[in-house]
């Protein structure tokens, strides 16, 4: 299991880039305002992009089975690049992006956060499985969207989603592999 300071670290390490991007990307000015399924879109994918991360941090500091460690590991990094990018590619004039997630996710990742062992392995597989597949759809309507720059986001980044949902599967059929202590 990876002690607290770690995975702190790690997530400050991972989300550090972005954050000026995402004032930049949260600056409003007097042009008309974005499209609404645009600023909807942009707020669900970060708030489900947020809570991976919240969720990884959990699963990093909580684990004992490399399958949920190295899975935390890359949700962890690659949603964090996912909050850069769409930062990136939204219009100066877009709502604000959340910067928390949801009640309904802050209260599953409570949940989440008070199970030990395997519940919490298999809880927090249960929720990737769940998560990527309502973030899919997300994305599948946000290459909808009719701002180009963040259709074509959405579009690069729903194969990851996909390739998330199926890695999730493979990981949750292994069995449990323990940690080696360092």
């Amino acid at each position: 299991m990876r002690a607290l300071p770690i995975a702190t670290a790690a997530v400050m390490l991972a989300i550090a880039p972005i954050t000026p991007m995402l004032a930049s990307a949260q600056q409003t000015s007097e042009a008309a305002p974005a499209a609404a399924d645009v600023d909807e879109f942009a707020s669900a994918a970060a708030q489900n992009s947020l809570t991976e991360v919240l969720m990884s941090v959990i699963a990093l500091q909580k684990t004992n089975d490399k399958r949920v460690e190295d899975h935390a590991w890359t949700m962890l990094d690659h949603h964090s690049r996912a909050m850069g990018d769409l930062a990136a590619a939204l219009s100066p004039d877009a709502a604000l992006l959340p910067t928390e997630p949801t009640d309904a996710q802050t209260a599953t990742l409570e949940e989440v956060r008070n199970l030990e062992g395997t519940e919490f392995d298999e809880a927090y597989f249960a929720h990737q499985l769940e998560a990527h597949a309502r973030a899919i759809g997300v994305f599948e309507q946000g290459e909808q969207v009719s701002d180009d720059q963040v259709a074509q986001y959405a579009r690069t980044t729903l194969p990851v989603l996909r390739t998330h949902l199926e890695i999730t599967r493979l990981r949750q059929e292994q069995p449990p592999q323990p940690l080696q202590e360092e």
